[in-house]
């Protein structure tokens, strides 16, 4: 009996264990069941973290390459910077003095030609008043032709300069200068009416055909032989004109003394000077020559002379041949008369 009852204890507490366990274990169970929930939604929670935090990286390693292509762009930009002060500098140092240069001289060859028709425009209206002038009974403006040359360009802007003065002396005014073009002797560009014209090529021949107006063709004639003469006696008298004028008009020619003041014409001595002064210039270059009217100067490289020709001889000369064959036209001269020559090679 006593074991029947031990065994009946034993299965009632077995039950009660059973089922005090049974109890705990369901609310371990539930706690369980919230932890597996929270680890689930941990787990998605950390799947998401995962995902932002793939995003994140995938937006910074392109924020780093925009970066790098910013920093690559701005360097490609500095370079381009550098290069485009290089060519400004450039084109400050080489590009624009050339420019500049080159607008100068077409700005010099506008002005140059706008003096030109200014000029031409100024003649036209003096012709126009000298034939109306004639018209109503006056006397007609003699013109004579001229010309000048050398064989190099550097005495030019000094001949011419002598040449308008030496004519003016005669008075006669330069009305017109044509430039001759040669293969040999191209003209000057930018040669204003005076003779002035701007430097170029020393090595560079040229030539010009002159028009001249003042004097008839004849009384040039009788001036120049005379103008001859008297250069010829300044060469007796140590080269003095003022006292050639006077031993060519028969004063102190027998020695005697020759007064400072004593008749002398001043004005065949100021011609004197600037015939001297036209030959000196004339000098400078080993070819060239001029013509005034009647009044032929050719330079040779051995040679100056002077001449005055006939005004028959004179209609059929060219004056831009006369110019151009300073050897052919020195000899010409020499086989004119004496009193119509004078040889200035030595002066």
């Amino acid at each position: 009996m006593t074991w029947i009852l031990f065994m009946l204890c034993l299965a009632i507490a077995g039950r009660e264990l059973y089922l005090a366990f049974d109890r705990k274990r369901s609310g371990v169970a539930a706690e369980i069941a919230g932890v597996h929930a929270r680890l689930s939604a941990l787990q998605s929670t950390r799947e998401e973290l995962e995902k932002v935090r793939a995003v994140e990286r995938d937006q910074a390693e392109r924020i780093e390459r925009l970066g790098s292509a910013q920093e690559e762009q701005a360097a490609s930009l500095e370079r381009a910077d550098a290069r485009i002060r290089s060519l400004i500098g450039q084109i400050n140092d080489r590009v624009l003095p050339e420019v500049s240069a080159r607008l100068a001289r077409q700005r010099g060859a506008v002005d140059r030609l706008s003096a030109e028709v200014a000029r031409l425009r100024g003649h036209l209206a003096e012709r126009l008043d000298q034939a109306a002038a004639a018209s109503l009974g006056a006397d007609p403006v003699d013109t004579v032709a001229g010309g000048l040359g050398a064989g190099t360009a550097e005495p030019r802007a000094e001949l011419a300069r002598e040449f308008a003065r030496f004519a003016r002396r005669y008075g006669l005014r330069v009305e017109l200068n044509v430039p001759v073009p040669a293969a040999s002797a191209p003209a000057p560009a930018g040669e204003d009416a005076d003779g002035d014209a701007p430097a170029g090529d020393g090595n560079t021949a040229w030539r010009r055909r002159c028009y001249l107006s003042g004097r008839s063709p004849r009384g040039l004639e009788r001036d120049f032989i005379g103008l001859l003469s008297t250069l010829r006696t300044a060469g007796d008298v140590g080269g003095d004109p003022a006292a050639a004028t006077l031993v060519d008009r028969g004063v102190g020619g027998d020695g005697g003394e020759i007064g400072a003041g004593e008749g002398v014409d001043g004005e065949a001595a100021e011609a004197v000077r600037a015939a001297r002064a036209l030959l000196d210039a004339l000098k400078q270059t080993e070819s060239g020559g001029a013509q005034i009217g009647p009044l032929i100067l050719a330079r040779t490289p051995e040679s100056l002379v002077c001449g005055v020709l006939p005004l028959a001889e004179l209609r059929g000369a060219d004056p831009a041949a006369l110019v151009a064959d300073p050897d052919g036209t020195a000899e010409r001269l020499r086989r004119l008369p004496e009193g119509r020559r004078y040889d200035a090679s030595a002066g």
